[in-house]
């Protein structure tokens, strides 16, 4: 740990602290790609908006972002304004990501000192507005661009996505570790456990897609407070034909409550 913490500590003077124009930043977590972090993260945004809060959404994984695609606006590009880019204003949140500037389906290869500095001007030349809360999408893992950003970014919480099973707790232990390193030391709102369960379509039998060892579920062993569990769902990254999110046309059912319920306690904690 004094290691890991020494190299956080070597890399803290990369750029001087960012100021953003959001009464609360909260960065969303995982360990590794392909628990579902930026559904989630795309979903608890479309839902502070609903509750009539100034929401900022800011893509941050420059090498794989999936935001625009899931809030159907992957053909967007991004407009500038002086020096400042203007975020996009849909589905009444504010959105930024690297996939506005790039063009369709092609690869961001760069090093990540170079990655950081575009990380930066995301916070610093981007023209944001006054929000009440700005979620920071990471890239996942522990790598050198959510360090950075951690670092550079007076965060008020963090929220970690991951599969309840044994084999994530591995990395859902790196990312706690990171939230806590010295420089950071940000606090962690909860843990949301996406892909838990299954519904059938057919009976409405819950079945629990991963096992659970001597009756507790492997999340709670972490010792952090379990936000939302999401079912796994076929739906939720599908858009209807004018390109309207999953959560914003259904009304009801398993996973819209579990959505509505991560936004409640994300407030009560922010206290917004």
């Amino acid at each position: 740990m004094a290691e890991q913490n020494k190299l956080y500590n070597n890399m803290s003077n990369l750029f001087d602290k960012l100021k953003i124009d959001a009464k609360k930043v909260v960065a969303i977590a995982s360990g590794k790609g392909g628990v579902g972090k930026s559904t989630v993260t795309v979903n608890l945004a479309l839902a502070l908006a609903k509750r009539g809060l100034k929401v900022g959404l800011l893509d941050s994984d420059i090498y794989g972002p999936n935001i625009p695609l899931m809030l159907g606006i992957e053909d967007e590009k991004i407009v500038a304004e002086g020096d400042f880019m203007l975020p996009l204003d849909v589905f009444g949140m504010k959105v930024m990501s690297v996939g506005f500037i790039t063009e369709k389906n092609r690869a961001l290869i760069w090093r990540g000192a170079l990655a950081n500095k575009l990380i930066v001007q995301f916070f610093a030349n981007v023209k944001w507005g006054e929000l009440d809360i700005l979620l920071i999408d990471l890239p996942p893992g522990t790598g050198d661009v959510p360090l950075s950003i951690m670092q550079k970014v007076e965060l008020d919480g963090g929220i970690i996505v991951t599969t309840p099973q044994e084999a994530s707790l591995a990395d859902v232990r790196k990312m706690i570790n990171m939230f806590q390193a010295d420089k950071i030391e940000t606090d962690i709102i909860g843990i949301v456990e996406n892909m838990k369960y299954f519904i059938c379509p057919h009976c409405q039998k819950r079945t629990e897609l991963f096992p659970v060892s001597a009756g507790i579920d492997t999340t709670e062993k972490l010792g952090y407070k379990i936000l939302a569990e999401f079912p796994f769902e076929t739906q939720i990254g599908v858009k209807k034909d004018n390109k309207t999110p999953y959560y914003l046309t259904e009304t009801d059912g398993p996973i819209i409550k579990e959505i509505d319920k991560l936004a409640q306690k994300t407030v009560d904690y922010l206290k917004l």
